[in-house]
């Protein structure tokens, strides 16, 4: 076959395109080392460039760029995609820096999104690949990522700890990107162990480190940290300040939650100060923002602020609807905290279940201090309730009364879909499964998860998204809730635990479940919904649930590489694996 001279210079002009494509794709990542901190700014400006000569990446540009996206995304809180990105990045052919650092932004993206045993168990993922690296930077994350968790957890000497091998960590890669970064968990950890002095120090140092770069995102942190401890030693003024100049950095950096936290603070000091309008005004700018961030931690302070502004004020009825709000913030609060702290103790236990079993006892006596430290904390918050809402009048109280059972329903139950929440599902389901371990009887669990979810709430909107949770959950609940306990413990996964069922009946459920699904309508639409399911079954043989549930995770995560719209079961997991 014989090409003609117009066909011949067509070819040798893409061949000229796509090498040009090339060399430029290669001008621009030669500089760029993806375990490296960019600056927010900066970062977007590169993905900008980056993004139009994407599809002439090959494999190691390709993966670079994802890293780069990952962080970007998980910036600006598309965290879904995010973690899609994650998924990617996590696979053998990989090299392990690059996975260890998807592994430190995955991290932080599941303590935010509540999968508190997943960060941990990423954390464990990233310290054991460490040895097959000796990127010094790499080191770093790993050890600053640490540090957050245990700050959450509550175990404060260990997070300090951590942080300070994280900065020792950032000084030894003499990269001004990571020394500037470390000093956050460090100063975080200092304020949470109420070490005023050394938290400033801290402060005042990532900040000096950080505006050289500079990094307005981290700079923003350091005077927001420097004021927190101002505040706390009673200097008002002079935090008011900081918080300023924070809210100025983080608007700079398009950092949204950062914005918020220096409201509240500011808020906080205009009240102290006794400027009340100045308060309210950060009040009304950063309630909405915080709600439409989930930020509970916070918000109970807000919440808590707005109830005092209100009864200064004489509003004693919005007062306590103000303290009503702050009492359930709490309340998630102590859940989060309580979840973060059982996570951590799950991982661990996992860990050192492989070297010595008698570790199970020492596991089981700090949970169960956990649990009663917990009773007391909340007995103390109903009590102090009850206190505040006998100087309301009679009426109020009565009505409090009232709706003291919706709270409790609303604690058990997921409120888009009915379906219970993630904590009283395992609460119901641990019961179960020791029940069918003394009555010799199996015990199934199913993981399902919407294929593309994120597919549906960008082209169809999160109206419809909710539309379809709600139908898959009727659907589940119908064929397996019926028998057992169904449960929404993620944002498009759901739980079923079935009690007395083996895999034959396990297997058929579930079938019903896919065969009963139809299509959901939305304004005319109609929205396609697959599952994909992963299902795993005890004889007796395990003496902990969550074993159980990892095995049916993992059965997930197969029926996802599969193509979507799966049934695994673990045994056939298992079976490949010998294959």
């Amino acid at each position: 076959m014989h090409l003609s001279v117009t066909q011949l210079v067509f070819l040798l002009l893409l061949f000229l395109t796509r090498s040009t494509y090339s060399q430029t794709l290669d001008t621009l990542l030669s500089d760029i080392d993806p375990i490296n901190t960019i600056p927010a700014q900066a970062l977007k400006e590169l993905l900008q460039e980056i993004t139009p000569l994407e599809k002439d990446a090959n494999a190691e540009q390709q993966t670079i760029i994802d890293l780069l996206q990952l962080r970007h995304l998980a910036i600006i809180g598309d965290l879904d995609a995010a973690l899609e990105l994650v998924e990617k990045i996590d696979n053998p052919s990989t090299r392990p820096e690059y996975r260890i650092r998807a592994y430190t932004t995955a991290i932080v993206i599941h303590h935010v999104q509540g999968n508190y045993t997943k960060a941990f168990q990423l954390l464990n993922k990233a310290q054991q690949l460490l040895p097959w690296t000796s990127n010094k930077t790499i080191k770093y994350l790993a050890l600053s990522s640490a540090t957050e968790l245990y700050i959450d957890a509550a175990d404060l000497e260990k997070a300090l700890d951590y942080a300070k091998q994280a900065l020792a960590a950032a000084h030894q890669t003499n990269n001004p990107v990571n020394i500037c970064t470390a000093y956050d968990g460090l100063s975080g950890s200092y304020y949470k162990l109420n070490k005023l002095d050394q938290a400033r120090q801290s402060n005042l140092e990532m900040i000096e480190q950080c505006d050289a770069i500079p990094m307005p995102l981290f700079s923003g942190s350091g005077h927001l940290g420097l004021g927190m401890a101002l505040q706390k030693q009673g200097k008002h003024q002079n935090a008011l300040e900081q918080f300023e100049t924070a809210k100025k950095l983080y608007q700079q950096a398009e950092y949204t939650i950062g914005i918020g936290y220096a409201l509240l603070f500011s808020a906080k000091s205009h009240l102290a100060l006794g400027k009340i309008a100045l308060a309210q005004q950060h009040l009304d700018e950063v309630i909405p923002l915080l709600e439409s961030l989930g930020q509970w931690n916070s918000l109970k302070d807000a919440y808590a602020y707005q109830s005092e502004l209100s009864a200064k004020a004489g509003n004693h009825e919005a007062a306590l609807e103000w303290f009503q709000k702050r009492f359930l913030a709490e309340k998630r609060v102590l859940d989060k905290t309580q979840a973060l702290q059982i996570a951590k103790l799950q991982v661990e236990y996992e860990i050192k279940n492989k070297e010595q079993h008698i570790d199970l006892l020492l596991k089981e006596n700090e949970l169960l201090a956990l649990q009663k430290r917990s009773s007391l904390l909340l007995a103390w918050l109903v009590i102090l309730g009850l206190t505040l809402v006998a100087l309301v009048s009679a009426l109020l109280w009565r009505r409090a009364r009232r709706e003291s059972s919706h709270f409790k329903h609303l604690s058990r139950i997921d409120p888009l879909t009915g379906l219970f929440n993630h904590a009283y599902c395992y609460s119901l389901a641990e019961q179960k499964f020791h029940q069918c371990r003394q009555d010799k009887q199996p015990f199934a669990v199913v993981v399902a998860d919407i294929d593309w979810f994120k597919r549906v709430n960008d082209t169809y909107g999160h109206a419809a998204g909710d539309k379809v949770l709600q139908a898959i959950a009727k659907v589940l609940n119908k064929h397996m809730g019926s028998h057992g306990i169904a449960g929404r413990t993620g944002g498009e996964e759901f739980t079923c635990f079935l009690p007395g069922m083996d895999i034959e009946e396990a297997l058929k459920a579930v079938a019903n479940c896919r065969d009963d699904i139809q299509p959901v309508m939305d304004y005319g639409k109609e929205i396609e919904v697959t599952l994909s399911y992963g299902l795993a079954v005890s004889h007796g043989e395990y003496n902990v649930l969550d074993i159980l549930v990892r095995e049916a995770d993992e059965a997930l995560y197969e029926a996802k590489n599969l193509g979507r719209n799966q049934i695994v079961t673990h045994n056939d997991l298992t079976l490949r694996k010998k294959a």
